[in-house]
């Protein structure tokens, strides 16, 4: 713990320089798409984006779920159930786009990851200037709904650039630190 793991280097380079390449490019397509939606119909246009988000990460984590045979067991499933069994390889998958990702903390209760680099981010932020509405709608809101389906008691109380937290996107040189925890 308390290392930043190469993930990507799990992965063969031609893997790897695709991921890079497909979550740069496919970043820069979804930015141009927000920010036109958000500069004509303002931050009402985001929340709705973060609802339908919140709710297809929903749906993936009641799909993971079922998959990994915990559908009905929901209370069997804690933090480290969450990200080692049903979704073991989001760090793996993470660092193979070209994040670089610390794990501080990992345990049955909680988890805190910090991320140093993000390539989404990379791609966005030519875009647009607001780049953390980015990681609002499709990080935080999709990974809060994602959890939920797992298990409605897992939630993510710090996630990227939820709620003004300065990380990557808002240049406040600081990682950006994620925080999933199981309440009782």
């Amino acid at each position: 713990m308390g290392e930043v793991t190469d993930y990507a280097s799990y992965f063969p380079e031609e893997i790897q320089k695709f991921a890079k390449e497909a979550v740069f490019k496919d970043g820069r397509w979804m930015a141009v798409i927000v920010k036109a939606i958000y500069e004509k119909y303002g931050r009402e246009a985001i929340d709705v984006l973060n609802e339908a988000f919140h709710a297809f990460g929903k749906a993936e984590g009641e799909r993971y779920k079922k998959q990994a045979g915990y559908e009905g067991r929901e209370e069997e499933i804690d933090v480290v159930v969450a990200l080692s069994e049903i979704y073991p390889n989001v760090h793996m998958h993470a660092g193979a786009a070209g994040l670089k990702l610390e794990r501080v903390e990992f345990g049955p209760d909680e988890s805190i990851s910090l991320c140093h680099y993000c390539s989404l981010h990379e791609g966005w932020k030519d875009i647009w200037d607001k780049s953390y509405l980015m990681c609002e709608f499709l990080s935080y809101h999709h990974d809060r709904g994602f959890m939920e389906g797992l298990n409605p008691k897992l939630e993510w109380t710090e996630h990227a650039e939820k709620d003004g937290a300065e990380g990557l996107a808002r240049g406040g040189g600081k990682p950006c630190r994620m925080r999933l925890v199981r309440h009782e």
